[in-house]
């Protein structure tokens, strides 16, 4: 992970195209060249639309940056703070300076999220040269991509939990564009349709991670009494229905709960004061409750309201550009999948990127957020200063 010497110049690039792939990945590709202005890449990360084939992309992003270690997943929707879109690419190139370092590996997640992601961590300290419970959290984090489609995030997570609990890995769940059939990520030129690609920072400089989600609780707490926990599904709250449960909690019909009664009244488990979302998906047919999330049973959750989406998220990147001291080199950002279904509902979308505090940043639309485990309806990411730590 050993890197060249930091140029004066730290900022962060991001680049968005769109169209064609023959068209678009050397728009991307050019782009984050301009930006760079001859520094060199540590590390690059692209999200794209299921529309592309990553059999293409991968290979010519990391053929391109030879150097860096490179990342990739597929989308929901992607955004730079300058643009906001579908069907199209984004990509973020962390120059050295703001990493001394990087190094990516792919997890195949078949048949076992817990020994792959196991599997790519033992990688990870191959290519470091020691185990990651060795590293320095003030100086090292990781950016994850993991499928969204098999529901692995959890054994994920706790696995990295295991094999690294001092470090941070922030990142997202690769989407397919609301097809909910295949999703993909990829580490360098290699492709997995159920997978984990992790990459391992060293930074130069101090980050700041962030986590907004756009709720407050409504004094409601409901306690799991049953749940299929595999299989992300609760059947019983305090002892009831769980449908006719959540339902009486949010004011709602059972018949009539669908993606609005999801999006404005998600449930929270608070920790220290701070909801971790858990968001419906659906009824099922034998009447549980299916999330986008694991819930525990004996969980006590509190049913959430919606507030401002785009207030709290600004508020929150500001912070971390003040904690800080106020400039800094950009940001890697991960937003829920339905934060943007409710952006588009209230006329919001277009909107974000203004939102996004002026700091050169880029992401993706997720199908679920990781940091500390998995959760939903945030945004979560990592800012970094364009100075070096003292």
């Amino acid at each position: 992970m050993s890197g060249t010497p930091s140029p004066a110049d730290r900022s962060v690039v991001r680049a968005h195209a769109s169209g064609p792939a023959e068209q678009a990945v050397p728009a991307l590709l050019a782009a984050l060249d301009h930006g760079l202005a001859g520094r060199f890449a540590a590390a690059v990360l692209y999200f794209a639309s299921s529309e592309y084939d990553p059999a293409v992309l991968a290979p010519a992003v990391s053929g391109h940056y030879r150097g860096a270690a490179v990342i990739g997943c597929s989308t929901a929707g992607e955004f730079t703070d300058q643009t906001i879109g579908v069907g199209g690419l984004s990509a973020v190139a962390l120059p050295y300076g703001v990493l001394h370092g990087a190094t990516a590996v792919l997890g195949h997640l078949d048949p076992d999220p817990g020994q792959g992601t196991a599997a790519a961590v033992r990688d990870l300290e191959h290519g470091i040269g020691g185990p990651l419970r060795a590293l320095d959290p003030e100086r090292h984090l990781g950016f994850i991509l993991v499928d969204g489609m098999h529901g692995s995030e959890e054994q994920v997570n706790d696995m990295l939990g295991n094999c690294a609990p001092l470090l941070d890995f922030v990142g997202g769940s690769a989407g397919d564009d609301f097809r909910f059939r295949t999703t993909w990520v990829s580490a360098g030129a290699e492709v997995s349709y159920h997978g984990v690609a992790l990459l391992l920072c060293e930074s130069e400089v101090p980050y700041r991670i962030v986590k907004s989600c756009s709720f407050a609780p409504t004094g409601r707490v409901l306690e799991v009494t049953e749940a299929d926990v595999q299989n992300r599904t609760v059947y019983e709250f305090d002892g009831r229905p769980a449908v006719a449960a959540y339902a009486e909690a949010i004011g709602a019909d059972p018949a009539a709960l669908g993606a609005e009664s999801w999006i404005e009244h998600p449930v929270g488990l608070m920790i220290e004061g701070r909801p971790w979302i858990r968001s419906p998906q659906q009824v099922l047919p034998d009447g549980g409750l299916r999330f986008y999330c694991q819930i525990l049973p004996g969980m006590r959750v509190e049913v959430m309201r919606s507030t401002d989406l785009l207030a709290e998220t600004s508020a929150a990147l500001h912070a971390a550009r003040a904690d800080l001291g106020g400039s800094v080199a950009g940001a890697v950002l991960f937003n829920c999948c339905l934060r943007r279904l409710e952006m588009d509902a209230k006329g919001l979308s277009e909107k974000f990127p203004s939102a996004l505090a002026g700091i050169p940043s880029g992401g993706f639309h997720t199908y679920g957020e990781s940091w500390f485990g998995h959760v939903n309806q945030t945004l979560t990411g990592v800012v970094f200063a364009d100075t070096p730590r003292r």
